[in-house]
């Protein structure tokens, strides 16, 4: 639904001007805990192991070459690039994080920025994400994540909250591709794993 924020969106990731260390396949090891926290923008899905490695000026850099490092980049990503985080966070994020169509991701928001100091609407604010690949290879160097998001808001209308976000990766890292389409109703999870918070 269009009327939904694109505080999730998702999809992401960022510059390869700085190194990281990519942690190990997720098949490898066992899952670590992945906990849901709030960043410029939105809220986003962490985790010591998978990512972000770095915090610094906003942004976060640094996710594991893997299903979940695609799926943790999207979510901080995604709000970086929103109206509520903000025109610095915005501009920084778009500039070393993005790829596609950034001049027509910049114009989207230029009815809007900047807005960081817009209250937080708890009915936007997920208690939970899921997540699962729809195309491509977390492994290689293109991969779509679909993303749901289990807020007040689309449980009132019957659903979840989704963003299918396409990432690259670059370097050492990923990249979100923008625009980011505007979050859409979906039923139910089936399909989806778990993202945060973990149980």
């Amino acid at each position: 639904m269009s009327h939904l924020r694109p505080t999730l969106c998702l999809a992401a990731v960022l510059a390869a001007t700085l190194g990281c260390a990519t942690a190990p396949p997720a098949s490898d090891v066992a899952p670590d805990p992945v906990v849901l926290v709030a960043v410029p923008g939105g809220v986003a899905a962490s985790s010591e192991r998978y990512g972000p490695f770095h915090e610094f000026d906003g942004r976060a850099i640094g996710f594991s070459h893997d299903e979940l490092g695609a799926a943790l980049a999207a979510t901080h990503i995604g709000p970086r690039v929103t109206a509520a985080a903000g025109t610095p966070v915005v501009e920084a994020t778009l500039e070393l994080q993005c790829w596609g169509d950034v001049t027509a991701a910049r114009e989207r928001l230029a009815t809007t920025l900047p807005r960081p100091d817009t209250a937080v609407r708890e009915d936007l604010t997920p208690s939970a994400m899921y997540f699962r690949v729809i195309a491509g290879d977390a492994g290689g160097n293109h991969v779509v994540v679909s993303l749901l998001a289990d807020t007040a808001q689309s449980r009132a209308m019957g659903g979840y909250s989704r963003v299918d976000a396409a990432l690259r990766w670059v370097g050492d890292d990923w990249q979100l591709r923008v625009p980011v389409r505007r979050p859409n109703l979906h039923p139910d999870t089936t399909g989806y794993r778990l993202l945060g918070p973990t149980p």
